[in-house]
């Protein structure tokens, strides 16, 4: 491993998760630890998500992976740098392992994989109940019984975008399981109606979404499909009037940046996971007896979930959002 910049002594280790959409309910957690004065933060974990929050606010230096590293390779270097302090919400065994072989004083995760047995402080996720960001604010407060209340991360890249003359939208069709994903169809009728009420609009994704995004672009949108950098798609979301996407990990970073945010529900539920945000929320279609089913691929013919939420009324829910 290599740190991008000097690494402090008896800090606060942040662990970083492999997902972009677990990384967005970190950055809430980075902001309340600076609220309450933690002292030096490091971040870090793998090299994609850990460089999301280089150079900005939220830390004081990272350290990405080189390879996946087992537990005792971990602890050395916590030893090395002294770690007052780890907290790790993957739910994984190897982070808080590693903690408890280096010996780190304060040890604060989730109980998941049997990784509450190596925690100093330690509680359910999957267990819990609420918004999966509260789950985190309740494993905090064990350690800090006067915690404030959970902020939105109201997140800022600190990169600048060479931004359209008119507003503009963000469409994020791609999705992890094809269960969560609303129908290219109407993301590209959509997309035609933002055009015609003068928007511009940006399509984002990964490069391996690159068919879906390139489907819903079209000749009318503008197509940044793998194109940009994590820190890169989150600025094109914080300056958008409104972004919408699947149950996704661009759509909760979208939240964690501020911007108005929908996300469309069919296999998933939004009671936990709607993107923590101030102007986020999500959208499922009522009254369907197999969602959510929380499975990767849909067994129920023609997908009513996601099927049957219209562009109309998705616009209008955009609509919403853009005058709050």
């Amino acid at each position: 491993m290599t740190s991008r910049v000097e690494v402090p002594e008896h800090a606060t280790w942040v662990r970083f998760p492999r997902f972009v959409g677990d990384t967005a309910m970190q950055l809430p957690v980075l902001r309340l630890l600076r609220e309450i004065k933690v002292g030096p933060i490091v971040v870090w974990g793998p090299m994609l998500t850990v460089g999301l929050v280089e150079g900005t606010w939220f830390c004081d230096a990272t350290l990405p992976d080189e390879g996946k590293l087992g537990p005792f390779a971990l602890a050395r270097i916590l030893q090395k740098h002294k770690a007052a302090r780890s907290i790790h919400f993957p739910k994984s065994l190897r982070p808080a392992l590693a903690a408890w072989l280096a010996r780190v004083p304060e040890r604060i995760g989730v109980d998941e994989s049997l990784a509450g047995f190596f925690n100093t402080h330690s509680g359910p996720f999957w267990n819990a109940d609420g918004p999966f960001v509260l789950r985190y604010h309740a494993v905090l407060a064990q350690r800090w019984p006067d915690l404030p209340p959970m902020p939105y991360a109201d997140f800022d890249p600190g990169v600048p975008i060479e931004k359209p003359r008119e507003r503009y939208l963000c469409l994020m069709p791609g999705s992890a399981w094809p269960s969560k994903a609303w129908p290219v169809d109407q993301y590209r009728a959509l997309l035609l109606k933002a055009r015609s009420e003068g928007f511009a609009v940006v399509v984002l994704g990964s490069p391996d979404e690159a068919a879906t995004c390139s489907a819903v672009a079209g000749a009318e949108g503008l197509n940044f499909c793998g194109k940009t950098t994590l820190k890169e798609a989150a600025a094109w979301m914080r300056g958008a009037a409104a972004v919408l996407g699947n149950d996704s990990g661009l759509s909760h970073l979208a939240a964690a940046c501020g911007a108005p945010a929908l996300a469309i529900y069919g296999a998933t539920d939004p009671g936990g996971s709607t993107p923590w945000g101030p102007k986020s929320r999500g959208l499922r279609k009522d009254g369907i007896p197999c969602a959510p089913c929380f499975k990767p691929r849909c067994f129920t013919p023609g997908h009513p979930c996601l099927v049957r939420i219209g562009p109309d009324q998705v616009w209008t829910e955009l609509q919403s959002l853009i005058s709050i």
